[in-house]
C-alpha cells in the first residue's frame, strides 16, 4: 500500500486544530538516502525542521530553506568520540562495525570497512539552546541512538513522536537493540507504536546458495520504528501536545485512529468543536 497522504485533508486537520505554531522536527542523522516520512509536511509548509549529519558528503547533499537548518554536527551525550566513516555512507557510526555480524550475513564486510576516523566532540541536544522544544526526533545514527537520548531527555519531555532506526542483532559493537531503546524510551514517556519498514536478510553460502535464488530472506537486521507519546496518561499531555501529535498521527505515521484519539481528546476538553472533528473523521481513508 503507497503513501495515504493527502494535503487536502492535512490542511483542513491543521486549520481545525488551530496550533500556536508549526509542527517542530528534529532529524539527527539527516543523510538523505531514502523518503523521508516527514517529506510531505515539509513540502507542505506545516513544520520547521533542524537537522544534523556530521558526514560531509552526506551534508553536502541536504538543501537548507525557509524552515529548514541543517548543521553538520554529530549529536550524542558531548563526550568527546570517533566517528567511523565506512566505505557506505549510510553505515557510518559512533560506533565501530561488528565483524561477526558482517561475516554472519556475508554481504556487509565491504560495505561496513571503515574507511576513515574522524575524532568528534559531540554535542547534547539539551545544551542547544538554539534549538527550541520539538514535536517530533527522527533518528538514524546507526546505533548510537541511546546517546542522543541521554543528551535529550531534558527536551524529549515535551516530545510527541520519535521515529527511529533499531536494531535486531547487533551490526555495531556494543549497539543497543530495539529492547534497550524501548527501555530507555519508556520512562520518558514513551510506548512503542508500530514499524514503519523491516529489513531482512537471507543467509548466504554453502547448500543456502540454492535458496538465495527463491526469495528466502527471514533474519531481521534493523527498521525503522515508531514510539508515541503515550496516550495511557492522556492527562499528561497538554492541548499544545495533542494536537501535534494529532498532526503527526496523519500526515507522517499514517495511524489515523491516533489522530482520532487525540480529536475526541480536545472535544472533551472543549479546545476542537466536535462537528468539524467528525469532518475530518469522515475523509479519513480504509486502511484494511
Amino acid at each position: 500500500m503507497g503513501r495515504l497522504f493527502d494535503r487536502e485533508r492535512a490542511e483542513a486537520l491543521i486549520a481545525l486544530l488551530a496550533p500556536a505554531r508549526r509542527t517542530r522536527v528534529v532529524e539527527v542523522g539527516a543523510n538523505p538516502i531514502n523518503d523521508n516520512p516527514y517529506g510531505d509536511l515539509m513540502e507542505m509548509g506545516a513544520c520547521e525542521v533542524w537537522g544534523f549529519e556530521p558526514e560531509e558528503r552526506a551534508f553536502a547533499r541536504l538543501t537548507q530553506g525557509e524552515g529548514r537548518t541543517y548543521l553538520p554536527v554529530a549529536v550524542g551525550d558531548g563526550s568527546e568520540a570517533v566517528f567511523n566513516v565506512c566505505r557506505s555512507i549510510s553505515l557510518s557510526s559512533l560506533l565501530k562495525p561488528d565483524p561477526a555480524t558482517a561475516a554472519f550475513f556475508q554481504r556487509l564486510a565491504s560495505p561496513t570497512r571503515v574507511e576513515k576516523e574522524v575524532p568528534v566532540k559531540t554535542v547534547r541536544l539539551d545544551d542547544l539552546d538554539e534549538i527550541p522544544g520539538f514535536d517530533l526526533l527522527k533518528i538514524d545514527v546507526q546505533g548510537a541512538e541511546l546517546q542522543v537520548y541521554s543528551g535529550a531527555a531534558g527536551k524529549l519531555a515535551g516530545c510527541a513522536a520519535v521515529i527511529t532506526e533499531v536494531g535486531f542483532v547487533p551490526l555495531y559493537v556494543d549497539q543497543p537493540l530495539l529492547d534497550a531503546q524501548m527501555g530507555f524510551l519508556r520512562p520518558l514517556g514513551f510506548d512503542l507504536h508500530k514499524f514503519l519498514f523491516l529489513k531482512a536478510f537471507s543467509l548466504r553460502g554453502g547448500m543456502n546458495t540454492q535458496l538465495n535464488k527463491k526469495g528466502h530472506a527471514n533474519q531481521l537486521l534493523d527498521g525503522d520504528a515508531v514510539f508515541l507519546r503515550s496516550l495511557r496518561a492522556p492527562d499528561r499531555i497538554g492541548d499544545e501536545g495533542l494536537k501535534h501529535l494529532a498532526i503527526l498521527a496523519d500526515t507522517v505515521i499514517e495511524s489515523f485512529d491516533v489522530a482520532v484519539r487525540c480529536l475526541d481528546l480536545l472535544v472533551a476538553r472543549g479546545a476542537v468543536e466536535q462537528a468539524a472533528a467528525r469532518a475530518y473523521v469522515d475523509r479519513l481513508p480504509d486502511q484494511g
